[in-house]
């Protein structure tokens, strides 16, 4: 089974999939997204089945992951 990633906003243009599988219990979000959040020069918020994760997450089997962009601006 997989863990599924939706990348909202500006991140979409940075994976043609959607949603991205992903195999779980490898890799952390953080260490999933770190070239995705260079490239954007962005933060995100990870909503890993309706509750917020932290970047530490590892995802596991059936995960929904939604990534937000941080809105920054003034």
């Amino acid at each position: 089974m997989t863990a599924r990633i939706h990348l909202l906003g500006l991140f979409k243009r940075y994976r043609a999939a959607d949603p991205w599988e992903v195999s779980p219990g490898d890799l952390s979000i953080g260490e999933l997204l770190a070239g995705i959040e260079e490239e954007a020069h962005a933060g995100y918020i990870a909503i890993v089945n309706g509750e917020r994760k932290s970047k530490t997450y590892i995802p596991a089997d059936g995960d929904d992951i939604k990534i937000m962009p941080l809105v920054t601006g003034g």
